[in-house]
């Protein structure tokens, strides 16, 4: 039977000419269906060669999620590990990730993608060629039917579709996606772990917490790497194919963004640009829907704007109460205190 562990940090250095250790990490909250068919992926990678483990993180779900993973088992031997956090949200689990982890390297995977069959590969080859603090993957879409037509390239992006060209590259913080993103365990006891202010939390669509982390490594001197080669398709729910799904990403992407942008913008004059901003897209939303119609691009494009500012405008409200009553997340939890 799985057990549920408890581990302290293990310094793992690879043996020379070897990839470094990874594990594999899969943080999930009552997604048993989706969850399999991502175990059922993660057996068909080539991988002999890397030493590597799985940990799902079973963010205290009440589902079939440990049924899942213990009839998966004996398809990995013992590398799979299933570790409940009873803390909820994303970024419990993922800081729960990085102190259970063996490995050198810390792989992050969504509860929802297929893996290729070379992604493991692709990564330790990655991590092999430089010091890099993080390494992200690239991301297609898996739609379950064909993509309705209102969604438009620019669109796919908030459905963590990740594509910055063939070649490896260094990247941007904002350019990897947290669905497959890896990190170097020392690059991360450098820093800290994952804000839990930030990130979904149940089905609440707060994010950035995988953003905030790069931009805070970045800061502390660490390179950051785009491979190609690294690739999953990212399955798409359903429910996500509404506008008023794009409308609550935005909101809540755009509000939680306000919680770790630089002080400067943060006060009164940014709260008071980002009603103005509503205010705009408000008048171009009006205008569109008499023009154009309530379906059209145009009007959903001036809506998603209207999102994105009164999200950001209550973010950074909420961030000058906070510091009023000093009471505001801080920048990065200590790892060892997890």
């Amino acid at each position: 039977m799985i057990g549920m562990e408890t581990a302290g940090y293990i310094d793992s250095q690879p043996a020379q000419g070897l990839p470094p250790m990874i594990s594999i990490a899969i943080p999930t909250y009552n997604r048993a269906e989706e969850l399999r068919l991502t175990l059922e992926s993660l057996t068909r990678l080539k991988a002999a060669e890397i030493e590597h483990e799985i940990l799902i993180i079973d963010n205290h779900c009440s589902d079939s999620t440990a049924d899942v993973v213990e009839s998966a088992a004996g398809r990995f031997s013992d590398r799979l590990r299933r570790v409940v956090e009873l803390k909820q949200g994303l970024c419990h689990a993922r800081n729960r990730a990085i102190v259970e982890a063996r490995g050198e390297i810390v792989a992050f995977l969504d509860d929802d993608v297929e893996v290729d069959p070379a992604w493991l590969q692709a990564l330790a080859s990655a991590f092999s060629c430089g010091d890099y603090a993080a390494v992200g993957g690239k991301a297609y879409l898996i739609y379950p039917q064909m993509r309705p037509a209102w969604i438009t390239d620019r669109d796919e992006g908030l459905l963590s579709k990740v594509d910055h060209g063939a070649d490896r590259r260094p990247a941007k913080a904002d350019e990897l996606f947290g669905l497959n993103l890896s990190f170097r365990k020392e690059w991360l006891r450098r820093v800290g772990g994952f804000r839990t202010d930030l990130d979904r939390v149940g089905t609440l669509l707060l994010s950035g917490g995988d953003t905030e982390l790069l931009e805070r490594l970045e800061r502390a001197g660490g390179s950051l790497l785009y491979e190609p080669a690294a690739v999953v398709g990212h399955r798409v729910a359903p429910e996500r194919l509404r506008r008023r799904w794009f409308f609550s990403r935005l909101y809540w992407g755009f509000r939680s963004e306000a919680r770790y942008m630089p002080d400067e913008e943060a006060g009164w004059y940014g709260l008071a640009r980002m009603n103005w901003y509503a205010g705009r897209a408000a008048c171009a939303t009006v205008a569109s829907l008499l023009r154009h119609g309530a379906r059209s691009p145009e009007c959903f494009a001036a809506a998603k704007r209207i999102a994105a500012s009164v999200g950001k405008a209550i973010g950074i409200a909420g961030r000058l109460l906070a510091d009023r009553r000093g009471c505001r997340e801080p920048l990065a939890p200590s790892l060892e205190n997890l």
